[in-house]
């Protein structure tokens, strides 16, 4: 089981059905592009970059193109299917979203050893209601990783 699929209780074949039903659900077609991608981000443990799911794709896929495994990640973050998540460094990495019976999560990004944590959801939702109310500004923090050090590096270095 993958770190998301597992901590929603889901096995990635379930995961990828999910993600396929919102799909069809939305009146999108199920390329193979898209299946592929799904598929593959379904069974991959972790946040992987895009590089890191075009090597994972192109394993199970060998005739997917580059240029198919991005824009089908663009398609499917603009769905909603997929959330990309930006890290700081000009990476970001991607992972399955599973729609409101399954409500998404945080990131936070270990500035010493790059490890990603993942956090509640609703944990920043305190700071977003207030700078709503006090700032008028509405907080998107699912697209970026909090940025911090890990417990074991902080133990490392004590």
């Amino acid at each position: 089981m993958t770190a998301h699929a597992h901590a929603l209780g889901m096995r990635p074949e379930e995961a990828v059905d999910a993600v396929l039903d919102q799909l069809r659900s939305r009146g999108q077609r199920i390329t193979g592009a898209r299946r592929a991608v799904v598929e593959t981000l379904a069974h991959i443990g972790g946040h992987p970059s895009a590089e890191e799911l075009l090597h994972r794709v192109r394993q199970r896929y060998p005739t997917v193109h580059r240029a198919t495994v991005y824009r089908t990640l663009d398609t499917l973050s603009e769905l909603g299917v997929v959330t990309h998540v930006h890290l700081g460094d000009g990476a970001s990495t991607y992972h399955l979203a599973l729609g409101p019976a399954h409500p998404g999560h945080l990131h936070a990004k270990c500035r010493e050893c790059g490890r990603i944590v993942d956090l509640p959801g609703d944990l920043l939702g305190p700071v977003a209601d207030r700078l709503a109310r006090e700032r008028e500004f509405e907080l998107d923090p699912a697209h970026v990783a909090l940025s911090g050090r890990c417990g074991g590096c902080r133990d490392a270095a004590r």
